[in-house]
């Protein structure tokens, strides 16, 4: 009996110390998810706010259709808060765009290194997802750069390593913003963007594995890497007072090569709504 006791015990420390892992890698997840700095203003962030234009933050709070590729039946709006600040020696947090630090010290020019996350998958009983389970959030290291050109034109791009279960899924993010001012208060802009990705990346997101086959029903797939996506956006933002200012959005997303002909995806293409209002410090 004792022995029983202890074993018992035992195992709840272990599940106790489990779960304390996994919310220290939520929490770090919290605070540093979005690794893609700069990639994420191509592909669906509000592309009318400067890039380490000042020193200071901003709180958000933003809501957005989902863009399901899998028959899921989850809802399809999802109500997210963000918070960020960057500092003038080049270092910035946020919850959109992780923990980066800018080398550059050119305002037309950018680069430098970053730490987010990978947020995974929830495992699901609903749609082609069905049986294939869950995909752990990982932590990412992130490159990026991004160039100012003439004519409120900018060129950017973010590599991402870490994602997957076996933590070497690469994602190359490449994206052309252009940003108009319509009137005093009133600023247009326009996001084109694709993503290239590793095998092992496909793998994990479009791939089924020979266990996965059995628990799903799907062929075994195994998908090579290269283009995944393409994308576009346009975004409008008004700027209330100094200091609040709302956005809206739509995004068109197309996947491509081996992750469009994955049998997991039923919706290769999908049109994402957003709108957000915000308040900078």
């Amino acid at each position: 009996m004792k022995n029983k006791l202890g074993l018992g015990a035992l195992e709840m420390e272990v599940q106790q110390r489990h779960w304390a892992a996994r919310l220290l890698l939520v929490s770090t997840i919290w605070a540093c998810s979005g690794p893609a700095v700069l990639a994420q203003e191509a592909i669906g962030a509000d592309p009318t706010l400067p890039f380490y234009a000042r020193e200071g933050g901003s709180v958000r709070l933003g809501a957005s259709t989902r863009s399901d590729t899998s028959g899921d039946k989850r809802p399809g709006l999802a109500v997210m808060p963000s918070v960020e600040y960057h500092w003038a020696n080049g270092w910035m947090i946020g919850t959109d765009r992780g923990v980066a630090y800018n080398f550059s010290k050119e305002p037309g020019v950018q680069y430098g290194l970053g730490l987010g996350a990978d947020m995974g998958r929830r495992a699901t009983s609903t749609g082609e997802l069905s049986g294939m389970g869950g995909i752990d959030a990982q932590l990412e290291y992130t490159g990026f750069a991004m160039v100012e050109l003439q004519h409120d034109w900018r060129v950017l791009s973010a590599l991402r390593y870490g994602a997957g279960d076996n933590q070497q899924g690469a994602v190359l993010e490449l994206g052309v913003n252009y940003s108009l001012d319509l009137a005093p208060r009133w600023r247009a802009g326009l996001n084109l963007g694709a993503k290239l990705a590793n095998q092992n990346y496909m793998q994990t997101y479009w791939g089924v594995s020979s266990s996965q086959s059995v628990s799903s029903g799907h062929a075994v797939y195994t998908p090579s890497g290269g283009l995944s996506e393409l994308n576009a956006g346009v975004n409008l933002n008004y700027q209330i007072t100094p200091r609040v200012s709302v956005s809206t959005g739509v995004n068109a997303i197309s996947l491509q090569g081996a992750a469009r002909n994955s049998p997991l995806v039923t919706k290769p293409d999908s049109l994402m709504g957003t709108v957000s209002i915000g308040y900078s410090f």
